[in-house]
C-alpha cells in the first residue's frame, strides 16, 4: 500500500529542498562572492531560502491555479531568484525566468506571447517593466510586502501540485548579440574560490585559456559539461585528474537526459540515458538503425515536454506519437550508437552545412582551428548564397595584440582536414558571439569581405591578351567583379572543380586558350601560369600540323567482306552444329550402352578433363593451320579495313577462338600454344589472366626468359588507327615487367629488366632500356627498377608440365565441386523417376517432356547457381589461405594463389553489384564493413583485404591483386578506410592503405603516402581535385533505403539466378525439335542444313530476347541521373547482366562484321557509316548513349555514366567523324570527341570534356599529344 500510494504522490522539486533544508538549514545554498557592483560577498543558508520561499509563495497564493505561468526577471547573482522558482511551483504554477540582459522589445515579446499571469521581479525591474508598458497589477516585487491581487475578485482554490502539472517555460532564442567577456579571470576567481564543481558549456572552457586545469586549479574535483558539442582536445585536457561528465540533453527534454563520463584519450561520448528515458537512434523513416549506424537521436521518458508553447504545428512536427515507442522527441541531432550502448554526438542534422553538394561538419573545423597555435577559440559559418557562397572561419588569439597568421592557419588545416573543409575566408575577432546561455551564436557572426588574393608581390594588371582572357575567365567562375592578381591562386580564392570547369568551358569559347585543360588549372593555378600555357600552346598550334584523318580507302569492299564473313561463320556454324549433334545423338548414347547414368555424372570431372585436352590439341592444329593458309607470317604493315587482306587476319583471329585459352592461361602450354602460332616466348614467362592473345601478330612477338605480363595488359601487335589494321612488333627482354593494365603500342621495345608500371602506356616506337622504370600516359622514365622480392616462402618451383597439369586439375576440381549440388540434385531425380541407360537412350532418341518434369529441372537448374556460389565461398574459407609475402612463380602454393583469385572472378561475374556479392565476400574471408557496394574486383585474394564500412566499389577494381615480377610473386594486406570510393580500372597494389572518405577517379593508381582522409584523386600520376561536384538526394535512395526499395532491389538481383533457365529451356527445346527433323530427314539434308539452321534460330532467339529485354525494361534511355536504390537502376543492372549471360557468346561471333553494327543500333546505339569498332562490342552498357559518326574508328570501350555518391549520372557520348579511340581508353559521360580526333591508347577523357577537332590526345586526364 505504501509502494502505491508513493507512486500516486511523488517527490517533487521543492519537496526535495523542504527536506534539504530542515536537514542542513544552517548550511550556505546561495554564495555570491564580491564582484562588479558588489563590494561585499552575500550567502544564503538553506532554512534562509527556505523562508523566503514560503512567504513568497504566501503572497502567490491569491493566484495559484495549475499551468499558470509566473515570470521571473531578477538578476543571477540574487538569492532571489532561487527562492522565487521554488515559490511558484509549490503553488503548483509554472515560472520562466527573463534574464536581465534582455533588450526591452523581446521582454515584451516573451511576456505577450507566453501569457503570463504575474511577473516577480525587484525594485529596478518593475521600473523597467512600467517603461515597457506593463501593467502594474502584473507585476510584483519580491522585497515588498504587499500580497497579489487575486484575479476577478476570486481567491484560486489551493491544490497540492502534482508531477505531471506545468513546471517550467523557458525560451531559447534569446541573445544579447554580444560577446560574453568570460575568460583567463574566471579561472584565478575559481582558485581563489576553491571551486569543486564546475557546470560550464564547452565554449566556455576554450575561452578561460587554462592550459594546465590540474595545476591551475587543484581543487576542481567535478566538472559537468553540456550545452554544445564536446571537442576532443577539451575533454582530454579537463578529464585529467578529475572527474568529467559529458552531459546531454535539449531545452526540450528538461535539458539533461543523457550523460556519460569522458577520460583522457578516449573518444568523445554523450553517454548513455539517464533513469526515466529512453535514447533511440531512428533512420529517416523513425525507425531503429543498426549499432554503428548514424541516424536521428530520438528521447522518449519522464522529462520530455510538453511541447511548444502556442504553436501546435511545430509540435506536432517534433514530439511524435511513434506506433512502436510511444511519443518521442525528435532532437535533429545526428548521433551512433557504439557496441558497449554509448552514443557519440556527429552534429545537428538540421545545422549542418552544405556547400558545393558536401556535407560539412562545422564543429570539426572548429576543433582543427581551436587545437592551432595562436587560436584560443574558432567558430565557422557559411556566407553567401548559392554559388558564391564559402566558408569563413573567425579566430580568437590567445594574444590580443597578436594576429594569427591565416595563411598559416589554412596550410594547418589543410594538412588535416579535406580541401573543401578549409576555409577561404578569415576574420580575426576579440570575442565570440555567444547566446544568454554561453553557447556559440553562430548566426552572429559578422559577415566576411571576399578574401584578397594571396600574391608573391604587387598586384599585377594583365600585361597581354592571354592574361586578360585568362582575367576574364577567373572573375566570371568566382562571382567577382574586382580585379584579380595575376599570380593569386585560382583554390585559395575559392575554386573549386565546378568552378574550375566552367573557366576551362569559357577559355575554350576563345581560340587563344581552347587548348588549355582542365588540369592546367590544378597545375598552373593562376592567371600567369594558365597564360604561360595557353601562350605555349598557341606557338605550338602554329607550328603543328592539323591531323588529317584517312579518307576511305578504295580497296575497302564492306558488302563483299561482310558477305565473305557470313560465309565463313555459317562454315563455322555447319562444324558447330554437327559436333553437337553427334555428341548428343550419337556419342551419349554409345556411351549409355556401356555405363549407367549416375556413374557417367561421376565421371564427369575426369571426362571434362580429356576433353580439353582433346580441345586443346585439335583447336591449336586448326589455329595453326588457318593461319599459315592465311597469312604465313605476320609482318610490319598498315591496311585498310574491309579489305580482302583484313578479311583473312579476321579469320584468323576466329580460328584462335577454337583453343580453351581459359583453361590453360597461366601454364605452360599457353606458351606452347603461342609458340606454335609464331611467338617467340622464353622459359619462366608469366602471362596472367585479361593479357590479350589473340589478336593477331604473333610472329613479331618476342618474350625473353622471365618475362611477367600483368592482369589486363596489352600487347600492341594488332592495332586499329584511322580506319586501318596496323600490324606492329613488341619486344620483352628478359626480366622485363608490365605491371597491370600497362599496354605497350606496336614497335615497341623492353630491355631486360625493364618496367612499366600500371595503367601506363608505352607509345609507338618507345624504348624502355636496361632496367629502366616507365610510368605515365604516354609513359616516361621516373628511376630505375626496383631489385626483384626476395623469396619468403619456402615452395619450389615444379616443372612446368607438372604445374601446368596441377593447376588444370585443380580448376577442373573447383569447378566440379562448385557443381556438385546440381550433380547431387541431378542423381536424386535420377533415383526418384527410376531412370536406366536403356530408358535414357530411349528418350533421347525420342525426347518429349511432361510439364512436371519440365517444372522440376527448371527448380533444379535455378537452385544449382546460388547453392554452387556458395560452396564456393566456403570452399575458400575453409581451403589454406595465402600468407602475406614473396613466393616463387611455379610453385605449389602459386597454384593455391591462382586457384583462389580465379574463384572470386567466376563468382563475380554473377555477383558482382548484388547485394549478395558483400556477404558472400565475407563468407569466403574477406572482412567487409556495413552499407558497401561492390562491383567487379578483379585478382583479389580474400584474406588479404578489408574493405571498410559505406565503401563504393565500381567495375573493374584491382584490388590488391598478387604482383608478378621476375619469377616472383608479392602478397600483402590491403586495407580500404570508412567510406572510399574506387572508380573504374582503379589500382590498390598490395600493401596499400587508405585512410577514411578517400574519391579515386577512374584509372587511377592509388599513392598513399599522398592521400590524406577525405581528399579526391584523379589521373595519371594523380593529382587531388580540391573541391569535386557531389550531388545529393534523398539518402533513402542512396544509403538507407526503406522496405520497399530494398525488396524490389534484391528481387532484380535474386532474378539473375533464373537466367540459366532460358538455355536450360532452349537445350530441351533443342533435343526436341532436332530429334523431329533426324526421323524426317537424313544424310546431307540433315547436316547441312537443317541441324544448323535449328542451332542458328536458337542462337537468333537469344540475341532477340536481350533486345527485347531491352526495350521492355528501360525503352529509349535519356541522359539524367538514377539514384543506387531506384527501380531504374535495378532494371538497368538486370539488364547488363542478362546481356552478358544470355547474349555476349552469340555476338562475340560478330565481332569485325557490320552485322555486330546493325544489331547496336537496334540497341539503340547510334553508329555512322563505315564505323570500325574493336573487340568488347559484344557486351555493351548504356547503347542509348553512344554515338559514333561515319568514319570514326573505336578500339575501345565508353562509360557513359558514373557512380560517385551512389547516383547513377548518365550522359551521350559522342565520337566525331573520322575519330580514332585507341585500345583501352575510357571516354566519360558527356564527352564530345571532335571530327578528325585522335584519343592515344590508356588515355581519359572527362566528363563533358570537348576535344578540338583534327588534333590528337592523349593522357589521364587527355591533353594536347
Amino acid at each position: 500500500m505504501k509502494e502505491a500510494v508513493a507512486r500516486e504522490t511523488p517527490a517533487l522539486l521543492h519537496g526535495f529542498f523542504a527536506a534539504a533544508a530542515r536537514r542542513f538549514g544552517d548550511r550556505i545554498a546561495v554564495d555570491v562572492p564580491p564582484g562588479t557592483g558588489r563590494p561585499g560577498r552575500t550567502t544564503t543558508t538553506y532554512a534562509e531560502l527556505a523562508r523566503m520561499a514560503a512567504r513568497l509563495e504566501q503572497r502567490l497564493a491569491p493566484i495559484a491555479e495549475r499551468d499558470r505561468i509566473v515570470a521571473i526577471l531578477l538578476p543571477r547573482d540574487s538569492a532571489s531568484v532561487y527562492a522565487a522558482q521554488l515559490a511558484v511551483n509549490a503553488s503548483g504554477m509554472a515560472f520562466l525566468c527573463l534574464d536581465v540582459a534582455f533588450p526591452d522589445a523581446h521582454l515584451r515579446y516573451v511576456l505577450d506571447d507566453s501569457h503570463a499571469v504575474l511577473v516577480l521581479t525587484d525594485e529596478r525591474g518593475a521600473a523597467r517593466l512600467r517603461a515597457c508598458g506593463v501593467a502594474a497589477d502584473l507585476v510584483l516585487d519580491v522585497d515588498g510586502d504587499a500580497p497579489a491581487a487575486a484575479r476577478d475578485g476570486v481567491r484560486a482554490a489551493r491544490e497540492a501540485p502534482r508531477s505531471d502539472d506545468l513546471a517550467y517555460v523557458i525560451y531559447t532564442s534569446g541573445t544579447t548579440g554580444k560577446p560574453k567577456g568570460l575568460g583567463p579571470d574566471l579561472v584565478a576567481w575559481l582558485r581563489a574560490e576553491r571551486i569543486t564543481v564546475l557546470c560550464p558549456p564547452p565554449t566556455q572552457l576554450r575561452t578561460m585559456g587554462c592550459d594546465d586545469p590540474s595545476r591551475e586549479l587543484p581543487d576542481l574535483r567535478l566538472v559537468y559539461a553540456g550545452g554544445e558539442a564536446l571537442p576532443q582536445d577539451l575533454a582530454d585536457r579537463w578529464s585529467a585528474g578529475r572527474r568529467f561528465v559529458n552531459g546531454y540533453g535539449p531545452t526540450e527534454c528538461t535539458v539533461t537526459v543523457v550523460r556519460g563520463d569522458v577520460r583522457p584519450g578516449e573518444p568523445v561520448a554523450i553517454g548513455r540515458a539517464v533513469p526515466g528515458h529512453v535514447a533511440h537512434v531512428l533512420g529517416p523513416d523513425l525507425e531503429p538503425v543498426r549499432d554503428g549506424q548514424s541516424g536521428e537521436l530520438c528521447i522518449a521518458g519522464v522529462g520530455v515536454a510538453r511541447g511548444y508553447l502556442g504553436r501546435p504545428d511545430l509540435t506536432a512536427e517534433r514530439f511524435v506519437r511513434h506506433a512502436r515507442l510511444g511519443r518521442v522527441y525528435r532532437t535533429g541531432d545526428r548521433v551512433r550508437r557504439a557496441a558497449d550502448g554509448n552514443l557519440y554526438y556527429e552534429g545537428r542534422l538540421d545545422a549542418q552545412v552544405k556547400l558545393r553538394g558536401y556535407r560539412i561538419e562545422l564543429e570539426e573545423i572548429e576543433t582543427r582551428l581551436a587545437a592551432c597555435e595562436g587560436v584560443r577559440e574558432a567558430a565557422c559559418r557559411v556566407i553567401g548564397q548559392d554559388g558564391a557562397a564559402s566558408l569563413a572561419a573567425y579566430v580568437v588569439a590567445t594574444d590580443t595584440t597578436a594576429l594569427p597568421g591565416f595563411d598559416r592557419l589554412a596550410e594547418l588545416l589543410r594538412a588535416e582536414l579535406p580541401a573543401y573543409m578549409v576555409p577561404s575566408r578569415f576574420a580575426r575577432l576579440d570575442a565570440l558571439p555567444t547566446t544568454v546561455g554561453g553557447k556559440l551564436d553562430r548566426k552572429a557572426l559578422p559577415e566576411i569581405e571576399a578574401p584578397a588574393a594571396a600574391t608573391n608581390g604587387t598586384c599585377r594588371a594583365p600585361r597581354d591578351a592571354f592574361e586578360e582572357c585568362v582575367a576574364l575567365a577567373f572573375g566570371t567562375s568566382l562571382g567577382r567583379s574586382d580585379a584579380i592578381p595575376c599570380d593569386a591562386d585560382f583554390f585559395e580564392l575559392g575554386g573549386d572543380s565546378v568552378r574550375a570547369a566552367l573557366m576551362v568551358s569559357r577559355l575554350r569559347d576563345d581560340p587563344s586558350t581552347a587548348r588549355l585543360t582542365v588540369r592546367d588549372v590544378y597545375d598552373a593555378r593562376t592567371i600567369e601560369g594558365l597564360a604561360a600555357r595557353a601562350r605555349a600552346r598557341s606557338a605550338e598550334q602554329h607550328t603543328r600540323t592539323p591531323r588529317s584523318p584517312s579518307a576511305p580507302s578504295r580497296d575497302s569492299k564492306p558488302i563483299g567482306v561482310t558477305i565473305a564473313q557470313v560465309a565463313w561463320l555459317v562454315l563455322g556454324l555447319v562444324a558447330v552444329a554437327a559436333i553437337t549433334y553427334l555428341a548428343a545423338f550419337v556419342v551419349l548414347p554409345e556411351a549409355l550402352e556401356y555405363v549407367e547414368p549416375i556413374p557417367l555424372l561421376l565421371l564427369t570431372p575426369l571426362l571434362g578433363f580429356l576433353a580439353l585436352g582433346v580441345q586443346s590439341v585439335f583447336g591449336t592444329l586448326l589455329a595453326v593451320a588457318v593461319k599459315r593458309a592465311l597469312i604465313g607470317r605476320y609482318v610490319a604493315c598498315r591496311v585498310p579495313v574491309w579489305t580482302w587482306t583484313h578479311f583473312r587476319h579476321w579469320i584468323v583471329q576466329h580460328a584462335v577462338r577454337a583453343v580453351p585459352w581459359s583453361s590453360i592461361q597461366g601454364t605452360v602450354f599457353q606458351t606452347w600454344v603461342l609458340r606454335a602460332l609464331g611467338a617467340r616466348i622464353g622459359e619462366g614467362v608469366h602471362l596472367h589472366r585479361g593479357v590479350d592473345l589473340l589478336s593477331g601478330g604473333w610472329d613479331l612477338l618476342e618474350i625473353g626468359d622471365g618475362v611477367s605480363v600483368g592482369q589486363d595488359a596489352s600487347l600492341g601487335l594488332v592495332e586499329m588507327d584511322d580506319g586501318h589494321l596496323v600490324v606492329g612488333g613488341v619486344t620483352l627482354r628478359a626480366g622485363a615487367t608490365l605491371e597491370v593494365r600497362a599496354g605497350v603500342e606496336a614497335n615497341t621495345i623492353v630491355e631486360a629488366n625493364g618496367c612499366l608500371a600500371a595503367l601506363s602506356c608505352l607509345p609507338a616506337g618507345g624504348h624502355i632500356r636496361a632496367g629502366e622504370r616507365w610510368d605515365g600516359v604516354p609513359a616516361h622514365p621516373v628511376g630505375r627498377t626496383p631489385p626483384a622480392p626476395a623469396v619468403s616462402h619456402a615452395g619450389e618451383r615444379m616443372r612446368p608440365v607438372a604445374h601446368g597439369l596441377l593447376l588444370i586439375a585443380t580448376r577442373r576440381l573447383r569447378s566440379w565441386v562448385a557443381g556438385l549440388p546440381f550433380l547431387l540434385m541431378a542423381i536424386a531425380l535420377l533415383l526418384a523417376w527410376d531412370v536406366d541407360s536403356r530408358e535414357l537412350e530411349a528418350w533421347i532418341a525420342d525426347p518429349s517432356f511432361t510439364a512436371a518434369r519440365v517444372g522440376v529441372v527448371l527448380a533444379l537448374v535455378a537452385l544449382a547457381l546460388p547453392l554452387g556460389l556458395c560452396v564456393q565461398a566456403l570452399l575458400l574459407r575453409w581451403t589454406p589461405c595465402v600468407p602475406a609475402g614473396t613466393l616463387r612463380t611455379g610453385s605449389r602454393e602459386h597454384v593455391r594463389l591462382m586457384n583462389r583469385t580465379h574463384a572470386i572472378d567466376s563468382a563475380s561475374d554473377w555477383l558482382s553489384g548484388a547485394l549478395l556479392w558483400p556477404m558472400w565476400l565475407r563468407l569466403a574471408g574477406m572482412k567487409v564493413g556495413r552499407d558497401v557496394e561492390v562491383s567487379t574486383i578483379l585478382d583479389v585474394l580474400p584474406e588479404q583485404v578489408t574493405i571498410g564500412p559505406r565503401c563504393f566499389l565500381a567495375d573493374g577494381i584491382y584490388l590488391a591483386g598478387p604482383r608478378v615480377d621476375r619469377g616472383t610473386v608479392t602478397v600483402a594486406p590491403v586495407v580500404l578506410g570508412e567510406g572510399t570510393f574506387l572508380g573504374n580500372h582503379v589500382v590498390i597494389a598490395p600493401g596499400v592503405t587508405l585512410p577514411d572518405g578517400v574519391l579515386l577517379g577512374v584509372c587511377t593508381v592509388a599513392d598513399p603516402d599522398r592521400m590524406r582522409p577525405g581528399t579526391s584523386w584523379f589521373g595519371h600520376p594523380p593529382f587531388e581535385l580540391p573541391r569535386r561536384e557531389v550531388v545529393e538526394v534523398d539518402r533513402r535512395l542512396t544509403y538507407e533505403p526503406d522496405l520497399l526499395r530494398w525488396t524490389n532491389r534484391m528481387a532484380w538481383e535474386l532474378a539473375r539466378f533464373l537466367l540459366p533457365l532460358v538455355p536450360a529451356l532452349a537445350s530441351m527445346a533443342w533435343f526436341e525439335v532436332t530429334a523431329g527433323a533426324a526421323w524426317a530427314n537424313s544424310g546431307p539434308l540433315l547436316w547441312l542444313v537443317l541441324v544448323p539452321l535449328i542451332g542458328l534460330s536458337f542462337a537468333v532467339g537469344l540475341a532477340g530476347l536481350v533486345l527485347a529485354l531491352k526495350w521492355l525494361l528501360l525503352g529509349r534511355v535519356r541522359a539524367g541521373q538514377h539514384a543506387l536504390w531506384s527501380c531504374w537502376c535495378s532494371r538497368w543492372d538486370f539488364l547488363y547482366v542478362a546481356w552478358g549471360f544470355l547474349g555476349r557468346a552469340v555476338l562475340e561471333r560478330l565481332d569485325g562484321t557490320l552485322l555486330l553494327s546493325a544489331y547496336l543500333r537496334l540497341m539503340g546505339m547510334r553508329i555512322g557509316r563505315r564505323v570500325v569498332l574493336g573487340p568488347g562490342f559484344a557486351h555493351v552498357v548504356d547503347p542509348d548513349m553512344l554515338v559514333l559518326e561515319d568514319d570514326s574508328t573505336v578500339d575501345t570501350m565508353f562509360q557513359a555514366h558514373s557512380f560517385e555518391d551512389r547516383v547513377l549520372k548518365i550522359a551521350p557520348v559522342r565520337i566525331g567523324r573520322g575519330a580514332t579511340v585507341k585500345r583501352a581508353s575510357v571516354i566519360l559521360y558527356g564527352a564530345d570527341v571532335g571530327d578528325g580526333c585522335e584519343v592515344g591508347p590508356h588515355s581519359v577523357v572527362m566528363k563533358n570534356e570537348t576535344l578540338v577537332p583534327l588534333h590528337a590526345y592523349a593522357g589521364v586526364p587527355t591533353r594536347p599529344a
